[in-house]
């Protein structure tokens, strides 16, 4: 069906249009364009290609136009134009192409533009000449130009989505005029250069993103501000220096996304009278020094990341009172010495990654706490045994050679059922516990005999290789589904 009934033309009167999520039409309905009292239309999900009626371009009274995910070909047309009553335009998860036309400029009511998911290119020059704009999202697609100082005049933008673009050059200075900017999002482009000191002028500004970017330099003290902060994420840029201290007044701040840059110096422990903090991720830096005692300040820390830095000592007794932590990433840096007792109590913790560092003596039982999904220990120096009740294990662990096995094997189907249950990493079979794994869990003599042990009844198949198991266990367990792997063991049956 190309075209709506003819019957459509008698409802001279009508006024709002809604056709959503019904892939019912080979293409846009060019006799819309005859209902000249529409004020509210919207055609989404309900297209499967073609282009944009001229027709449209006679709907003078349209304030709203929806035309998302039709996969809808060619250029924006410069017939918009003249749809001066417009004041929402969205053309999102199509494939127009060319660049965002200047007849544009004529929309002057338009409030928000979505043309996200498209593949336009050029610049977003036109849009800044449309000042009554209150949301402008382009992202995903080609853009590959650079930011127009025009951006300044719109002074009620409150929402600019850019990402996913080849947008080039540094920030325009202008940027700093954007008083009532709320969301600014350019993650992903080709921009370079330093954040302007004007940007501190954005006191709404409550989401910054300038992440995957070539962003040079340190973070300018104007950050400090940003009052309304809640969100700065500059990862994988190339900043340096260390975070000012001015960043400590950013009470409302609950993210800081750093990682891979070329920032130096120490922990910022300034950052830990921010009670709203939840996430730091400074990754892949060059953190020096060691952390500090009032670690344990960051009362409300869910996430902390500071793996492959160059940090240096020990771990703080104070990390105790983490006791909303949910992810600790100390992978690859230097840190020495033994895991404190009192890290017991962070049970909220759901993974650890400690691994390649200079960490040394026996691991706490409470290390191994029964909600965790994954703790990496290796390439450190640990010694003694692993936790001797097998359900304190998490689903994924990853220690070293150093550490005994307080498995015996004299229990094996008990045991055997408590692995089940779990998803273990090569090296627990491999590694630490090879012999309880060959006595408890390889097959019998004769595969073809089966497994029949206090309730479980299954077959066998596969080979043991150097100590892990490779293959599957296909069987009944007291009435239930179970999946699992131990090394390359899979185990797959009714419980």
């Amino acid at each position: 069906m190309s075209d709506l009934p003819s019957e459509i033309l008698q409802l001279t009167r009508l006024e709002s249009l809604s056709m959503e999520n019904g892939g019912f039409l080979s293409s846009l309905p060019s006799v819309i364009g005859s209902l000249a009292s529409l004020t509210y239309l919207s055609i989404a999900s309900a297209v499967s290609g073609g282009t944009i009626p001229s027709s449209f371009g006679r709907l003078k009274k349209l304030r709203h136009l929806n035309l998302d995910s039709n996969n809808l070909e060619g250029a924006v047309p410069p017939f918009l134009s003249s749809l001066t009553a417009l004041t929402h335009l969205s053309l999102s998860g199509n494939k127009l192409d060319s660049s965002i036309p200047t007849k544009l400029k004529t929309l002057q009511k338009l409030a928000k533009i979505e043309l996200t998911g498209n593949q336009l290119s050029g610049s977003i020059g036109p849009l800044t000449l449309l000042p009554r704009l209150d949301r402008i999202n382009v992202a995903f697609n080609s853009l590959n130009s650079s930011l127009p100082a025009s951006l300044g005049n719109l002074k009620r933008l409150s929402q600019l989505f850019l990402q996913g673009n080849a947008i080039s050059g540094s920030l325009p200075s202008s940027i700093s005029k954007l008083g009532n900017l709320i969301y600014l999002t350019l993650r992903a482009n080709n921009i370079s250069g330093s954040i302007p000191r004007g940007i501190g002028s954005l006191r709404n500004l409550k989401s910054l993103d300038l992440s995957y970017n070539a962003i040079s330099g340190s973070l300018p003290s104007t950050l400090g501000s940003l009052k309304s902060l809640i969100m700065l994420d500059v990862r994988s840029a190339r900043l340096n220096g260390s975070l000012p201290t001015s960043l400590s007044k950013l009470k409302a701040l609950e993210y800081i996304l750093l990682s891979d840059n070329q920032l130096s110096s120490s922990f910022p422990g300034f950052l830990a009278n921010i009670s709203s903090l939840t996430m730091i991720d400074m990754a892949s830096n060059e953190i020096n020094g060691s952390l500090p005692s009032s670690l344990g300040a960051f009362s409300n820390l869910a996430k902390l990341d500071l793996a492959n830095n160059s940090i240096s000592g020990g771990i703080p007794e104070s990390i105790s009172l983490l006791t909303q932590m949910w992810n600790l990433y100390l992978a690859g840096n230097s840190l020495s010495g033994s895991l404190p007792a009192s890290m017991s109590k962070l049970t909220s913790l759901e993974s650890i990654d400690l691994r390649r560092n200079n960490l040394s003596g026996p691991l706490p039982p409470s290390v191994f706490n029964w909600t965790m999904s994954a703790v990496f220990l290796s390439e450190n120096h640990f010694e003694g045994d692993l936790p001797a009740y097998l359900g304190d294990y998490p689903a994924e662990i990853l220690v070293d050679s150093t550490l005994t096995c307080p498995l015996d094997g004299t229990n094996c189907s008990s045991q055997l059922k408590e692995l089940a249950a779990r998803v273990y990493s090569n090296g627990f079979c491999r590694v630490v516990c090879p012999s309880f794994c060959q006595t408890c869990i390889a097959p019998p003599a004769d595969p073809s005999g089966g497994i029949q042990e206090e309730g479980m009844e299954g077959v066998w198949e596969g080979v043991w290789e150097e100590g892990v198991w490779e293959g599957v266990w296909e069987g009944a367990w007291e009435g239930g589904l179970v999946v699992a792997r131990l090394g390359n063991l899979e185990a797959a049956g009714v419980w």
